[in-house]
């Protein structure tokens, strides 16, 4: 089974690194990338099939902090880790 991973970073470049280097790894699967907090909000909203969200902490409109506490009273069973 393979795990669905979202990536979360306002730097494109951090986003792209990251994506290529999980792209190895055939159990995984990258489903979205969102800039920001809110941007993951919506794209959730959109594809709730996910398992594990990378994310980052300082970021503009809405920090990994605050997403982190949105998305898990949301979404508890996706699993969250802070880059």
């Amino acid at each position: 089974m393979s795990v669905r991973i979202a990536i979360v970073d306002d730097n494109i470049f951090l986003q792209k690194a990251v994506a290529e280097k999980l792209s190895f790894f055939e159990d995984l699967t990258l489903k979205f990338t969102a800039n920001d907090g809110l941007d993951l909000q919506q794209k959730l909203e959109k594809n709730k099939n996910i398992d594990m969200i990378l994310m980052d902490i300082e970021m503009p409109l809405c920090d990994g902090i605050e997403a982190t506490r949105v998305i898990k009273s949301k979404y508890p069973q996706i699993k969250i880790i802070m880059l």
